[in-house]
Formats: structure tokens, sequence, C-alpha cells
């Protein structure tokens, strides 16, 4: 099983390199794409496999010794937390693909820079030690600025570099608590063993006040929400778009990683301050989600709410509720990719068509069924798993703060309603709206597609790991 995680990460380094070798304006590089991403979720299932039939013990870890007169010691490992999460991160990069239009998919550049991301991901998530932790961590950066800067249509260069600046913040902060860690353990650790180095109180309030930082600088909470939701809301491209989404995602992770078995006792006196500030964007986001007409900035609002949920409940909760917040994560991050995927699809037929954005969808049929599914299950109705563990989780929240609880149902309840007007306003047929020309729906291979997502979610209501064998 250790060469399975061994493959994981070489697999995307193969799969870019056939990429950049496919002829330009045919469809070689989707096809290498699409088998890349599809062999990385077999491989996932065979080791998530291989980690329930234990119970729940670790995959066995993957040691190099890289330099070993500077004792730098490579670990790769994995649990069924990190493997969930590369699952929801592959299978929406696969949606992702799937949603590109037939002109993006000849482009080389853009499928190359997806699988350099998706490396870079895959090692962070598989990453035991803190050198390997930040070059990742950073390393993923490159390819999404790149798509973002290239393949976003962002309007104001500005936005872009100003997110950078945040993004490079963060790094150089996470850099700075590597530095610290190496020098006070004299070489590199992992995270097993960073809670019994011994340092200095001061130094150790610097540490992890400089990896929380880090971590938040991906998370959008105030006032990092506001450049990512600048870069989100003006994404045309769905690919981007869920790949500026999942960096959200490194920034849940590390949380889960360091917060409960490292943080120590002392920074306990900043919780407060995170929940404050937590609970206030969640509120700000869900209010500044419902202002909006068009629908991406909403799906952005609801992402944030969501993302921030699930923070708050990793820094207040006891660590067994990482399980229940690995289920949710899981459909989450499925739904929202699917989700931006469909919006841009009617979004590109309003465009074609020539029809309003009000009503667009009930001229697509196949698309609307798809579309209001996936809408339903994001507002939590029970029909996936993400229902029940975002009930366990919500519920454990009023037991722990009950000022918080209300806060938190108080925006949810407003995204939800956000999203469910706006698939009610899109479904509505006014009388102005008439198309110049017919708008084609969604071709029989996509709404099959779909449909096995959609299969996919609803077992998950009986059983979240029903597919792992």
């Amino acid at each position: 099983m250790d060469n399975l995680l061994l493959l994981l990460l070489i697999l995307p380094i193969l799969g870019g390199l056939f990429v950049l070798t496919s002829r330009k304006n045919d469809n070689n590089a989707f096809h290498v794409t699409l088998f890349t991403l599809s062999t990385g979720i077999a491989l996932i299932l065979r080791l998530l496999s291989f980690v329930v039939k234990t119970v729940e013990n670790p995959v066995s870890q993957y040691k190099y010794a890289w330099l070993a007169s500077a004792k730098v010691e490579i670990i790769f490992g994995a649990d069924t937390f990190s493997l969930l999460m590369l699952l929801g991160v592959y299978l929406s990069c696969l949606i992702g693909v799937v949603g590109l239009q037939p002109v993006q998919r000849k482009n080389n550049s853009l499928l190359f820079l997806l699988i350099c991301f998706v490396w870079a991901i895959s090692g962070f998530f598989v990453a035991q030690d803190m050198i390997s932790l930040y070059f990742f961590f950073s390393g993923m950066l490159i390819p999404l600025f790149m798509m973002v800067g290239i393949f976003g249509n962002i309007k104001k260069i500005s936005t872009l570099y100003l997110y950078f600046a945040v993004n490079l913040i963060g790094s150089l902060l996470l850099l700075t608590a590597t530095i610290v860690i190496y020098r006070q353990h004299l070489g590199n650790i992992s995270f097993a063993d960073i809670a019994a180095i011994k340092m200095p109180h001061r130094i150790a309030i610097i540490l992890w006040a400089s990896i929380c930082l880090a971590f938040l600088s991906r998370i959008p909470i105030w006032p990092f929400h506001y450049w990512l939701s600048l870069i989100c809301n003006g994404l045309k491209n769905p690919l981007v778009y869920i790949a500026t989404n999942l960096t959200i995602l490194t920034g849940i992770y590390g949380f889960v990683r360091f917060w409960e078995r490292t943080i120590p006792e002392s920074m306990e006196a900043f919780l407060p301050i995170m929940e404050t500030f937590g609970v206030m964007t969640m509120l700000f986001v869900a209010l500044i989600g419902v202002s909006f007409r068009e629908f991406l900035p909403k799906l952005f609002s609801y992402s944030a709410v969501y993302y921030l949920l699930f923070m708050l409940v990793i820094i207040l909760l006891p660590v067994q509720y990482a399980k229940n917040i690995s289920y949710s994560l899981f459909i989450f991050l499925i739904v929202n990719a699917t989700l931006a995927v469909l919006e841009l699809w009617s979004e590109n037929a309003r465009q074609e068509s020539g029809c309003d954005y009000r009503g667009i969808l009930a001229y697509m049929p196949k698309l609307t069924w798809i579309f209001t599914f996936f809408v339903l299950v994001a507002v939590g109705l029970p029909i996936s798993s993400m229902f029940w563990n975002n009930f366990i989780l919500i519920s454990a929240l009023f037991r722990e703060n009950f000022t918080i609880g209300i806060g938190i149902m108080t925006a949810i309840t407003f995204i939800s309603m956000a999203l469910v007007y706006e698939l009610f306003m899109m479904r509505n047929l006014p009388s102005k709206c008439v198309p110049e020309t017919e708008i084609d729906d969604i071709s029989d291979r996509k709404a099959a597609f779909f449909t096995g997502i959609i299969i996919l979610i609803f077992l998950s209501f009986f059983n979240p790991l029903w597919f792992v064998f």
C-alpha cells in the first residue's frame, strides 16, 4: 500500500508530461486529463478500502531520507480524512474538466496547469512532515495563479496582485513556522511529534500564531474573504473556479491536522477572536450573497459560509467529530463543483440564445432537473450524507455555544433562501423571455454523467462510504 501512495504522486507528473507532448487543437490532452483523474480516483478508492478494512488505522507511511546530513526525512501517509478529501478534489476536478466548452478542451496549457495543481494538492494531503507540507502548500499557488491570470478573465489585474500578495504572506508565515520548528528540533519532524518539542512560551505563541494565520489566509474569513470573493465572482471558466475554491479546503485541512493535537493551551486566549470573526463573516457573506442577482456570487457566498462552519467546528469541537466533517465536506465539494459547472453552462446558453437570465432553465429540461437536485442537496434537504453530518455538527455547536449556534443557523438560512429563490427565478418563464434562437439542452452523455454523480450522492444518505469495498 505504501507504493500506492507514491504512485498517487507520480501519476499527475506522468499525465502532465503526456499533456505537454500532445498536439495542439485536438482532444488528446483532454482525454489524457480524464484518464489521469479517473486513474487517481481508482487509486484513492483502493487506499480507502485498505484504511476502512484496517479499522481506521492510517495507511503505512512512506519515508524517504532526503539530505540525510541535514536530517531531512520526507514522510507521506494518509488516513480516511485525507483520502476522502483527495477523492473529493479529484471528483471536483473531473466535473470541471467535463464542464469545459469544446474550445477549452483543446487548450493544452489549461489542462497542464490543472494537472500540476492536482499534483501539488495531492502532495499537501498526504504530507506528514513540515517541510513537505510547506513545499506543497506553496507549490500549488504557482499553477493556480497562472490559471487565474491567463484563463480566469479577471478584469482588474490589481485584484489578482492583491490575491497573490495575501497568499504569498500566508506562505511566508508557514515558512517561518517551518524554520522555527526545524531549528528547535534540529531537523525535519512529523506532525505527530511536533507537540513534544520543548520551546520557550513566547516562541511557541509566535510559532502557532504564524501557522494559524497561514491557514486563515486561505479561508474566506475577514479580512481575507474580500480578495477571494473578488477573484471567484469574476471567473467564467468552471475549471478555474473549482481550483480556486479548492484552495480554501487546504486551509480547513491545515486546522484539522494542527489544532487539536499540537496547538498549546496558551493559544486558547485567541479562540474567542476567531469565533467572533468567523460568525460575523458568515452573516456578512450570507447577506451579500442574498443581494446579488447572479447565481455564481451566491454560490461563492454559500461555499464561504459552509467553509467557515467547518472551521468553527474544528476549533470548537473535539477531534472525534473529524469523521463527520470529512463525510460532509466530501459531498460539499462535489455539490459546489457541479453547481458551478451547471451555472456556467446556463450562462453560456443565455448568451448564445439572447434569452434573459431569468427563466433560462425553463428551456433546458435535462439541465433543470439536475440543477434542482444539487440545489436541494446544497440547502440541506435529507437526500445526502451532508444532511446527517451537518445536523450532528450544528447540534454539537449549539451545545458548545448557543449564541454561536444561532449566528451560524441564521447565516445558513439566509444563503439557503438565496439559492432556492434563485432556482425558482431561473425556472420561471417570464412572458418577455423569448429566445432569438432555439436553446440546446445538455447532451445525453453529460446528463448520464451527472446522473451518476446524483446516484453517488443519494446513496451516501444511507452509508457515506458505500463505494468502499
